[in-house]
């Protein structure tokens, strides 16, 4: 009995030493606001911030299922692989989320079921900053109850990456990341594609992505290019209609195209950005008979925003111009 307690508790004070090994600096994170870089010991707001050591540590397969382990979020996906995933916060509508790429507003004009259409592949976030509550003074529309902004990386020097795996169900993936430039320019382009036949009838899938951007550091500032292309083609067994809907089939793309800038003047900071998303969505009720019923929805978002902050102290006054 004394050699079974003196194990328990040597495997105790093991698993207590290796706990205390994994620890994140949160007070060095800055939270990139509409407005200004916040400090994360700074902000007045329930923030999480999920850092590209807690996607690599995690089981998660697709950005969706990283959000999925975030307390009060509640992810209704349909499909595997992030298929189709409508995000909520605390009971609110998908509607009412706001999610950003690098800052820039990636919500489907049509509909909150195709916001996650995101180009990016999890392996290239460098971290997901989460603001749990109300945030639409700050933010505008759709911040009603939430945003959330994904931070992709932008490492310099050179670097290719080429991966691959596979699964049941004709399952396959194939991924492409290659970064060249220094501290003052860099560049970073990434490809993947993904496919299966899905687990159950008609829940087959085709996904492909391309992103890239490249940041130019220029004189206490920078400035930041993006452009991505997403597709999906899927069948939509039971998504939308009744259980006996198992013919209805979807193709969805989303495209996007920015450009960003930032510069600090002393205590003035000013920031602004131009942008445009394409959201296309094709949807037939059965995709053996076409004719039956189909449904084509194009919508163009274009936009901008200049705004500007001054910090007297610790508190800053925030200044918007639109």
């Amino acid at each position: 009995m004394i050699k079974k307690i003196g194990s328990i508790f040597l495997l105790g004070s093991m698993l207590c030493a290796y706990a205390q090994e994994k620890t994140t600096d949160i007070e060095s994170i800055e939270f990139q606001g509409k407005f200004i870089s916040t400090p994360y010991k700074n902000a007045n707001q329930n923030i999480t911030v999920i850092t590209k050591e807690d996607i690599a540590h995690s089981p998660a397969k697709s950005i969706d299922e990283v959000l999925q382990q975030v307390p009060g979020m509640d992810i209704r996906r349909r499909g595997a692989n992030g298929v189709q995933s409508d995000i909520g916060f605390r009971g609110s509508s998908f509607e009412q989320v706001l999610l950003l790429l690098n800052g820039i507003r990636m919500n489907d004009s049509q509909t909150g079921h195709n916001s996650m259409n995101i180009p990016v592949d999890m392996d290239d976030v460098e971290r997901i900053e989460i603001i749990k509550g109300p945030a639409a003074r700050r933010f505008g529309q759709n911040a009603y109850a939430g945003v959330i902004n994904i931070i992709t990386k932008t490492t310099p020097g050179k670097r290719v990456k080429i991966s691959a795996d596979g699964g049941d169900f004709e399952t396959y993936g194939f991924g492409f990341n290659a970064q060249l430039g220094n501290e003052k320019f860099s560049n970073a382009l990434q490809a993947n594609s993904a496919s299966s036949q899905g687990y159950m009838y008609n829940t087959d899938y085709e996904i492909r992505n391309v992103f890239y951007q490249s940041k130019l550091n220029i004189k206490n500032g920078d400035l930041k290019l993006q452009a991505g292309f997403s597709e999906k083609k899927f069948g939509a067994n039971g998504f939308y209609a009744s259980k006996s809907a198992t013919e209805q089939y979807e193709e969805t793309q989303a495209s996007i195209v920015s450009l960003a800038h930032q510069q600090t003047f002393g205590a003035l900071k000013l920031s602004s950005n131009v942008y445009w998303r394409r959201g296309q969505d094709m949807y037939l009720y059965d995709r053996n008979k076409p004719d039956v019923y189909r449904n084509m929805h194009i919508g163009n978002n274009v936009g901008g925003e200049v705004n500007s902050s001054y910090q007297w102290g610790w508190e800053p006054r925030v200044l918007e111009w639109s």
